[in-house]
């Protein structure tokens, strides 16, 4: 802590300009330099951005502050912070007019020191930070795949590690290393959050049943996302993730014209078919159903009611009114009527 007797004891408010262009480090400087704070607002945006990087680690004013803005950058470096990581003095060129908060100059300085972040920096045009804070939540594997091109900014890093740290708990850290090798090969963060959207699902567990020469199972995601594309239907998105919890399991019946199958575990009947359609969701024609409905039944599934609607029978059998819905509409509704 520095005590100072001289002109800067002196209390001097910082004009507008000043607290626009210094933020949290303006009283400061405008000790140093009092208003119109001339010599610095005049000075080049490096330099102002390294008197606020030296501020923002030390608790008053080193003393060494108004040599900065003179000599060489370079020099002015090495003597506000000695032992800066390599780098800074490209940084600073590219950091904008306005200071920064003083946490982000501190994770700048752990990002430079470090060989991938510093790759990512390096290539940047405008260095935020927001970037850097970004930078500072990216799994290494990712940033080591990526070649330091990837550039995500704090949110979407933090969506990354997340999705990173997700997989590692589940599969373990090979497993979410690989992954990050995938999402790092991608040319646009769209691609790349693309592929960790498919990489965050599971593997599916095996089918309930060993399947037919008809009755073929879709046992991977690999699978189901080749039967979405052939299909054109949504096997890809929402009913890979049912599949993945594992009380959805999905066939594809090779009979008559190709149809999918979803079966669910119903709580009373057990594995039972849920739904079949062909291509584009389309209806199963009437004339092919019985041989895929004896097809299920053969291998041990339920073709009929589920347990909600026998469960709504029993609720209304009292009645002296009560009649039972007929099977039929309710099996026409399975293949899409």
């Amino acid at each position: 802590m520095y005590v100072w007797t001289g002109p800067w004891a002196q209390v001097q408010d910082p004009t507008p300009l000043l607290r626009q262009l210094a933020g949290d480090f303006a009283h400061r400087i405008a000790r140093v330099w009092p208003a119109p704070h001339g010599t610095f607002l005049i000075a080049d945006a490096a330099r102002r951005h390294l008197v606020c990087l030296v501020l923002a680690g030390a608790d008053g004013i080193p003393p060494e502050l108004e040599m900065l803005l003179d000599g060489p950058l370079k020099r002015a470096i090495r003597r506000g912070l000695p032992g800066a990581p390599e780098g800074l003095e490209r940084a600073l060129g590219r950091t904008g007019e306005i200071a920064w908060p003083a946490g982000a100059y501190s994770v700048l300085l752990t990002a430079l020191a470090d060989p991938m972040q510093a790759k990512v920096l390096r290539h940047a045009e405008v260095i935020t930070p927001v970037l850097v804070e970004g930078l500072a939540e990216v799994p290494v594997a990712l940033l080591r795949a990526s070649n330091g091109q990837l550039r995500p900014n704090a949110v979407q890093a933090a969506l990354l590690t997340e999705a990173y740290d997700l997989i590692a708990r589940r599969d373990g850290a090979k497993a979410a290393n690989a992954a990050a090798n995938r999402w790092g090969r991608s040319k646009t963060l769209q691609g790349m959050f693309e592929r960790v959207g498919q990489d965050i699902i599971a593997e599916l567990p095996a089918p309930p049943f060993p399947g037919t020469a008809t009755l073929r199972p879709l046992a991977s995601k690999a699978a189901m996302r080749d039967a979405a594309r052939r299909y054109r239907n949504c096997l890809a998105s929402n009913r890979l993730v049912w599949a993945a919890a594992g009380d959805h399991a999905f066939y594809e019946w090779l009979g008559g014209p190709g149809v999918i199958v979803e079966l669910n575990r119903d709580p009373l009947f057990g594995w039972r078919l849920n739904e079949a359609r062909i291509h584009q969701n389309g209806t199963v024609p009437v004339a092919d159903r019985p041989a895929l409905i004896e097809a299920l039944k053969a291998m041990g599934v339920h073709v009929g009611r589920c347990h909600w609607s026998f469960a709504g029978d029993l609720d209304r059998a009292w009645h002296s009114d009560f009649q039972a819905d007929a099977p039929d509409p309710e099996l026409n509704e399975l293949f899409g009527y």
